[in-house]
């Protein structure tokens, strides 16, 4: 097993991606840092990089992680992979359901990260969605709101899958 430091950056206005990012960062072995508090000496030595954050109106990224993702454009990163998740309404915006994974998907690999932890679509109940690539979602979809009894093992499944996507 490889020394991996790990950072879970997140973007969580009412407290739940707050939640669920401190799930996957005790998963993971990491720590989970608001995207709000989030700068380049957070991303000192990280070698994995995990994004997420809750969607508002037709998808759209929280604003703290829409900030953070435009601050993060011009740091320096040292990570070499990185992971999403996304937290929406597959029901109430079943034609944008977690389209802002897409966003963060894009932001990593746009610094050049490799991106791992693509999620299946299959059991989702929603109409469109930008973070759908085929049967896969960018990165691990939950719905707190419809299926808040599913996060749980989802995350620890996902966790298990970026672990050994990214063999360690």
């Amino acid at each position: 097993m490889k020394e991996m430091k790990t950072v879970v950056i997140y973007g969580s206005t009412t407290g739940t991606t707050e939640a669920v990012a401190q799930d996957v960062a005790g998963e993971l072995g990491a720590v989970a840092i608001a995207a709000a508090d989030a700068d380049a000496m957070a991303l000192d030595g990280c070698n994995f990089l995990v994004l997420g954050a809750s969607m508002w109106g037709m998808g759209d990224l929280q604003d703290d992680m829409a900030d953070f993702i435009s601050r993060f454009e011009s740091m320096d990163v040292t990570a070499t992979c990185g992971a999403v998740f996304g937290l929406g309404d597959q029901v109430g915006f079943s034609d944008s359901f977690v389209d802002g994974i897409a966003d963060m998907a894009g932001a990593l690999a746009g610094k050049g990260l490799n991106l791992v932890g693509d999620w299946p679509a299959d059991g989702y109940a929603f109409s469109a969605s930008r973070a759908q690539d085929g049967t896969h979602f960018s990165g691990l979809a939950l719905d707190q709101d419809n299926e808040p009894e599913k996060t749980a093992d989802r995350i620890v499944a996902w966790v298990l899958q970026l672990k050994k996507e990214v063999q360690w």
